[in-house]
């Protein structure tokens, strides 16, 4: 897979280079955010933070805390893997992070290009972190995933894949309801998870407009009930708190205690 450096800035004690990555699972190319901490030492063993909408308002916002150096105390042996859309990102998104139709209904569109998230699960699985396991000294088991609104119901998806992929799911406003809530109908877990895992999921508790309220709420009635073996989950409703200004308390809570 070809990559393109295309600028490099810095961050904090953090040095982040954007690339250009053609995913051959999805057909379209995406920007790749690297963050390396300045202390990187290629023979060190690194754990992997991917997240989603890296050129959009929440994966700038992760960047700018990196920036100002007062996480690394929180972040040693941390890299982070920021994957964001080139073009029209209100389409793309809904191409790879909602779910397939189920029986033609789709709350969203009936764009032929939406529902497409096999496949960006794919180039993830298949192309991205097998191309950053050759770059880099990783730990396959301590990769995490964050996601914001779409790209936490993509989250949601990852973990309902029931593999290794991830061991942590971050999902801040999780847009669960998409599809008429179908995101349970792509649930691979059979009762127990093949590893440990851990899920955080939030939402503001003024989101009640967007149903993200009522979905997140559903999603803890859901594993309350399941009470799947190996994983660990933890929902937070911040009180007063919207669709966009509860993700700097999320990502906070994340960088400082979540990723260790």
């Amino acid at each position: 897979m070809g990559l393109l450096i295309l600028q490099a800035e810095g961050y904090g004690q953090f040095s982040t280079t954007m690339k250009i990555e053609y995913a051959k699972n999805v057909g379209d190319s995406f920007e790749i955010y690297i963050s390396v901490p300045s202390s990187f030492n290629s023979k060190q063993t690194y754990s992997v933070i991917y997240y989603c909408d890296a050129n959009l308002k929440s994966g700038k916002y992760l960047r700018e805390l990196l920036s100002t150096g007062q996480y690394d105390k929180y972040l040693k042996n941390r890299i982070f893997m920021g994957i964001g859309h080139i073009g029209n990102y209100h389409v793309l998104r809904r191409r790879d992070f909602i779910l397939p139709g189920i029986k033609g209904k789709d709350t969203v569109g009936r764009d032929k290009n939406y529902g497409q998230t096999e496949k960006f699960y794919s180039f993830l699985k298949n192309e991205l972190i097998p191309s950053v396991n050759l770059k880099f000294k990783t730990n396959a088991d301590s990769n995490s995933i964050i996601g914001h609104s779409l790209g936490g119901l993509f989250a949601f998806y990852c973990l309902f894949q029931s593999d290794n992929l991830f061991a942590k799911y971050f999902a801040l406003s999780p847009a669960l309801w998409i599809d008429q809530y179908s995101i349970y109908k792509f649930n691979k877990i059979p009762g127990a998870l093949p590893k440990k895992k851990y899920l955080y999921f939030a939402s503001g508790s003024a989101e009640t407009f967007n149903r993200i309220l009522n979905g997140t709420n559903e999603a803890k009635l859901f594993l309350d009930k399941m009470n799947y073996t190996n994983l660990i989950y933890e929902y937070n409703i911040l009180d007063g708190k919207t669709h966009n200004s509860e993700v700097p308390i999320s990502l906070d809570k994340i960088l400082k205690e979540k990723l260790n």
